[in-house]
């Protein structure tokens, strides 16, 4: 994968290849807590090339390209945040430090009219750096994100102590097994949780708690009403980590926001219902902007 130099480090970053075309947004992808750039739908990730690592989806790409719902449109981009996956330097312990990174992202890859898209750590990066009016972001998705984390203290905790055991609560703790795969429940729900719990412990406790660190000081619930861009909150009824009420108390919040709540699925919506949420991105992504 290539690397760019940003102000902190070496960032390693995929992109689908697709060149775009004019003034459509160009989408950045932005990991969870302990995660890395594999973790999004490689449908998603790659366009015509079929070597990439499949990361927490299946390997039949038959199936998984039926999941992009006209995502090959768009260029998209999937970082590894700083201490993970590929990428150099140490990780943060901020949710502002991980904004800068992104930032700094943008402006050294020269991208403009940028959608960021992020994933519960990944939605509150994004939603901190929308708050910056930055004039390369255009819009925002937040996947299982809300403007206040709440990160229960036990979790740290065990994290520090009891690391393996702490993180094979998480990944059953997020997953829904009701999940509207097109793969039979059980297996894909085996699937996900081997691949989770393994890309979580290669990235070691030391990143793991900080990014869950970063995530229990994160609060823009006073602040979230002065970001002006258009943000697309994606939720679910079954999420344990982000709950649904939550989100929408988020969304209700926002100026220009649009909902979507997501049935019998729970923390990792990207994972568990694809296809839908890859139709709700393309949808919002198409609506004629002022």
């Amino acid at each position: 994968m290539p690397k760019v130099s940003i102000k902190s480090s070496e960032m390693s970053y995929g992109f689908n290849g697709v060149p775009g075309v004019m003034n459509s947004p160009k989408i950045v992808l932005i990991h969870g807590a302990g995660g890395q750039e594999i973790d999004w739908p490689m449908a998603w990730r790659t366009s015509k090339n079929s070597s990439r690592s499949t990361g927490l989806t299946q390997g039949n790409r038959g199936v998984i390209r039926l999941f992009n719902a006209g995502l090959d449109d768009y260029s998209i981009y999937t970082v590894d945040l700083p201490g993970h996956g590929k990428s150099e330097g140490k990780s943060k312990s901020s949710i502002g430090e991980y904004s800068k990174d992104i930032v700094d992202f943008l402006d050294a890859m020269e991208l403009e009219n940028v959608c960021l898209v992020g994933h519960s750590m990944g939605a509150a990066i994004a939603l901190n750096v929308s708050l910056s009016q930055h004039w390369r972001v255009c819009s925002m998705v937040a996947i299982g994100g809300a403007s206040k984390m709440i990160v229960n203290d036990a979790i740290l905790e065990g994290l520090q102590n009891t690391f393996e055991a702490t993180v094979d609560s998480i990944v059953k703790y997020s997953w829904h097994k009701k999940t509207g795969a097109v793969a039979d429940s059980q297996q894909m729900a085996a699937f996900f949780r081997e691949k989770a719990k393994q890309r979580i412990l290669d990235a070691g406790s030391e990143t793991v708690y900080g990014d869950f660190l970063a995530c229990s000081s994160f609060d823009l619930s006073e602040r979230v009403g002065e970001i002006t861009i258009p943000v697309l909150v994606i939720a679910s009824d079954c999420d344990r980590m982000v709950p649904l009420n939550v989100s929408w108390e988020m969304s209700e919040s926002l100026k220009d926001s649009y909902f979507v709540c997501l049935e019998n699925c729970g923390h990792f919506q990207h994972i568990e219902q694809t296809g839908k949420v890859a139709a709700e991105l393309v949808n919002f992504l198409s609506k004629p902007r002022a």
